[in-house]
């Protein structure tokens, strides 16, 4: 073939004379691109032509130097960027649990790309055999390839193999060890229980793959070991059972233990179980209370009885009881009554609640972690019922000092009530009913949150929200404002009557000269004709009211037609702003002439003392002013406290005749006190001495 003129610029791949035509062949794949760059027909030139081409431009040279060293880069970088997107690897280490069960899901743990390399297969081999027992499909992701244990796999030791991307047939480290029924224990129900009747506990296992033959199933104790005596299959059989802790199944998902006997000092445990000889598994915690839930309330409400009974009889001793319109009032009341006007005080009230309340709530949760939850630690007091004991004691205080500073309120009935914690002087006051409206609700409300829980779990007190807080503040600072801006009310301490000048004395405090006055509901008129002052008033001192009197003189005109010369009757001062008093009088007083003992003397005389004795004797009462009812009080001599006799000892034989059954004691000097149903009484001191 005759050579083909080439132009001077025509040279590939430095090829010259030297170059034999076997090197220059592999250059082909070159020589494609540059006749590409070139253009030029190159459809002439073979093998042969090309060894004897010589010449080529330096330019074109240059050029074809940059373009292979340009794509050899380009391939480099962008294989070794992409190769690990592509790389998938197992790690090298056990990769299932010890033991699994059919339908269970295993992971194997590895680097994987989800994007590229879809599903993974996965082949299950059982081991010392290479025959596939079956093969499912893994799903992908970056950190582990997961699938689904076949439910019809059969019990055995296998080993896997994996196919993902470049992995073929890739080993998985560990054993896969597949049981017809794995063990799952859930948890126990309750967590913890109490003792029935029997003193023993009955509570509920939970989870999965138990075995519906009772005799398989068995539960184990830390530290004691297998506790399960007999088996049953219902639990009438476990009731029956002559061996206890007993065993009945309910279903794979849930066993039953009855009449399981704790130890002493054994309040928590913890429980596994085995179910056919298999290994154990995990340990759950179970807790044996103390004490019933009932037990547990009941026991708090005694202790907080019994510290109450141990207040009262310190209070009792140093306080006597009060005696308000013939009714006598226990020590207990003085919690309660405000002793300037016979009425029940809001504010003392409402701390003895709060701290009530939280005294009880503090014992209950203390007995329900210690006899129920086995914790011993004293629980702890949470800020917010710190605060508000604080506003319910500061609110004592400053209501103490509104009543010294502007007086006390109204007095209102004879007879105090629970209308007093919402009236001031009989006149409902909207400050006060807030406040003890608010007071009820967040102590119940409190108690209510506190016993609804349960008592093995229960670990504080309920919490006080911040915006109540704010509610009770504002509601003591409301009834406080209100007994400084509101005048004070009337109190009537001592009344008597006149019969002769017809005029009724009164003496207490915020006493009105301009206040109306009733007498049996019967409001007294004004006597236009009347030549001398109806009202003598005696001006109190520091009053917050300049027509505040100590003292009231009120003459019953004739035109009232009142009888007041018999019988009991009831006074009533009502002021302007309608706050009012009340107090009984009467024309009648009790009064005692004699007390002599029902037998004479051996001389046949009647003795005008009384004979000491340690036995009760019948004591004969003259006088004047008795009616039915009438009870007595009996102060032995030497003695600190009197004695409020039953009103069964009393026995009443006529107006000015009573009989009166008591110990007398021993000699001395004895007092003798009775009084009426309406209030009214009358003393006498009489001489306990032995017959001469």
């Amino acid at each position: 073939m005759p050579p083909v003129q080439l132009p001077e610029y025509v040279e590939v791949l430095n090829c010259d004379s030297s170059m034999d035509c076997a090197s220059l062949i592999q250059c082909n794949s070159a020589i494609a691109d540059i006749r590409s760059l070139m253009r030029i027909d190159m459809a002439a030139i073979d093998e042969g032509d090309l060894c004897r081409t010589r010449s080529i431009s330096p330019i074109l040279k240059w050029m074809s130097r940059w373009v292979m060293i340009y794509v050899f880069l380009t391939s480099f970088i962008f294989g070794v960027t992409l190769l690990p997107l592509h790389a998938t690897s197992v790690a090298d280490r056990t990769n299932f649990p010890e033991v699994v069960s059919p339908g269970q899901s295993i992971a194997i743990v590895g680097s994987c790309d989800p994007s590229s390399q879809g599903n993974a297969v996965i082949r299950i081999y059982l081991i010392g055999t290479n025959v596939i027992q079956n093969t499912i499909t893994g799903e992908v992701s970056e950190k582990a390839i997961t699938a689904k244990i076949p439910e019809n796999i059969k019990p055995g030791r296998y080993y896997v193999t994996v196919d993902c991307g470049e992995l073929k047939d890739k080993l998985v480290t560990g054993e896969l060890r597949v049981t017809a029924s794995a063990v799952q224990f859930d948890g126990v129900h309750p967590l913890t229980t109490f003792a029935d009747k029997n003193g023993r506990f009955n509570f509920d296992v939970i989870g999965r793959n138990f075995s519906e033959t009772p005799e398989d199933n068995q539960i184990f104790v830390s530290g004691q070991g297998p506790i399960v005596k007999s088996w049953s299959k219902t639990e009438t059989g476990c009731a029956s059972a002559a061996s206890l802790p007993c065993l009945w199944v309910e279903s794979k998902e849930e066993l039953h233990v009855i009449g399981y006997q704790g130890e002493r000092y054994q309040g928590p445990l913890l429980l596994s179980l085995s179910v056919g000889g298999s290994a154990r598994s995990a340990e759950k915690s179970l807790v044996l209370a103390r004490m019933s839930e009932t037990g547990v309330l009941l026991f708090s409400i005694a202790i907080f009885f019994v510290l109450g009974l141990a207040v009262y009889r310190l209070v009792a001793k140093g306080v006597r009881g009060a005696t308000i319109a013939g009714i006598h009032y226990s020590p207990f009341y003085s919690f309660f009554i405000d002793k300037e006007t016979n009425s029940y005080s809001l504010s003392r009230f409402q701390l003895l609640l709060f701290s009530s309340v939280f005294v009880f709530a503090y014992f209950y949760v203390f007995l329900c972690r210690w006899l129920v939850q086995w914790q011993f630690v004293l629980p702890d007091i949470p800020s917010s019922l710190s605060g508000i004991l604080a506003i319910s004691a500061g609110t004592a205080i400053a209501a103490a000092g509104a009543t010294s500073a502007r007086g006390s309120k109204g007095a209102g009935p004879l007879q105090p009530s629970a209308a007093d914690f919402i009236s001031t002087g009989g006149q409902v006051v909207p400050e006060r009913f807030q406040f003890f409206v608010w007071s009820l609700v967040a102590c119940f409300g409190f108690l209510a949150l506190l016993l609804s829980q349960n008592s093995a779990t229960i670990t504080e007190f309920p919490q006080i929200p911040q915006g109540l807080l704010y509610v009770m503040g504002v509601s003591a600072v409301g009834y406080l404002g209100g007994k400084l801006t509101r005048l004070a009310g009337p109190v009537i301490r001592n009344i008597a009557w006149d019969k002769d000048k017809q005029i009724i004395t009164v003496q207490g405090e915020n006493l009105s000269k301009d206040a109306d006055f009733y007498v049996d509901d019967q409001k007294l008129p004004i006597d236009p004709a009347a030549t001398e002052p109806l009202v003598v008033p005696t001006p109190q001192e520091q009053a917050s009211d300049k027509s505040f009197c100590s003292q009231l003189k009120i003459k019953i005109n004739p035109i009232a037609g009142l009888d007041l010369g018999a019988g009991d009757h009831l006074f009533r001062l009502e002021n302007k702003d309608g706050q009012f008093a009340e107090i009984r009088f009467t024309a009648n007083s009790p009064e005692i002439k004699t007390v002599t003992m029902a037998v004479p003397n051996s001389d046949g005389t009647q003795s005008t003392k009384l004979r000491p004795g340690s036995e009760a004797s019948v004591i004969t009462v003259k006088g004047s002013g008795f009616t039915l009812g009438t009870v007595a009080r009996w102060t032995p001599a030497n003695a600190k406290e009197p004695i409020d006799l039953p009103a069964s000892s009393v026995e009443f034989v006529d107006s000015q005749t009573l009989k009166i059954t008591f110990v007398v004691g021993e000699a001395g000097t004895g007092s003798l006190m009775l009084s009426t149903p309406n209030g009214f009484s009358a003393t006498a001191t009489v001489t306990v001495a032995a017959e001469p």
